[in-house]
Parts: C-alpha cells; sequence; structure tokens
C-alpha cells in the first residue's frame, strides 16, 4: 500500500457525480411524457409473422442437408438469384435479403413495405474462420 500516493478529496477538482447533482435539484427536472405502447404492439405483431418466416428458413436449413448443400454451392458460385428462388421455394411470405461470404451467410427479414417498424437478422457460419 505504501507504493501508491494518497490523495485528498479535492471538490473542486472533482466536482459531485452529475447524478448527486440532479438529486439536488430533482424539482427542476422535466417529467416524461406519457408512454404509447401502440407502436411497440404494432411492432411485436409483426415481428410474429417475420418469426414464421425466420423459423420455416432456419427449419429446412437445419432439417435438409441437400438443401443446405445446393445453397452453399449457389453462394460459391455467386448466384444470388437460385439462392434467393430456393428460399422463395420454401414458401415464405416475407422475402429476406441474403448477403453471403466465404464464413457464413446473413438473412435480413423485412416486413412489407409500409410497416417498416422492425426487422429480423439471422447471421449463421458455415466455415470455421
Amino acid at each position: 500500500m505504501e507504493d501508491f500516493p494518497y490523495f485528498l478529496y479535492d471538490p473542486i477538482l472533482f466536482p459531485p457525480h452529475a447524478g448527486a447533482m440532479n438529486r439536488e435539484r430533482e424539482g427542476t427536472l422535466r417529467p416524461y411524457s406519457a408512454t404509447n405502447p401502440d407502436l411497440l404492439v404494432k411492432s411485436a405483431k409483426t415481428s410474429q409473422s417475420l418469426m414464421l418466416d425466420v423459423k420455416k428458413v432456419m427449419d429446412t436449413l437445419a432439417t435438409s442437408k441437400p438443401f443446405s448443400n445446393r445453397l452453399m454451392t449457389a453462394a460459391q458460385a455467386s448466384k444470388t438469384s437460385v439462392m434467393i428462388d430456393m428460399i422463395r421455394q420454401i414458401g415464405i411470405k416475407n422475402e429476406p435479403d441474403i448477403t453471403y461470404n466465404p464464413d457464413g451467410i446473413r438473412f435480413d427479414f423485412y416486413p412489407k413495405a409500409g410497416e417498416e417498424n422492425c426487422h429480423i437478422i439471422v447471421s449463421l457460419k458455415w466455415r470455421d474462420a
């Protein structure tokens, strides 16, 4: 303990934490606006339909090794249109944006136009780096 210098607390050099100062003038803070959960509820409902599409795609990838192999082969050959067609054939309502690289694939699920209040991103690895 003797190796460490000892400093006295100087309130001029080290003013109290901002939170402590706010407690002193609590009466001057603006109140929060009233909450309205309508948009949150709408976003949650929209995300439920997206989750169904995500589940369909993930179930297909998890249970069909031939499908997964064809998807990876199309990605390696940069055949994005083939990949999109394969995903469409699963029977989903919201088509994801697909990006891929040598290490994996990413699906960005967005709701249909006019409901841009949420989106779901799924990123999967297919190679250990």
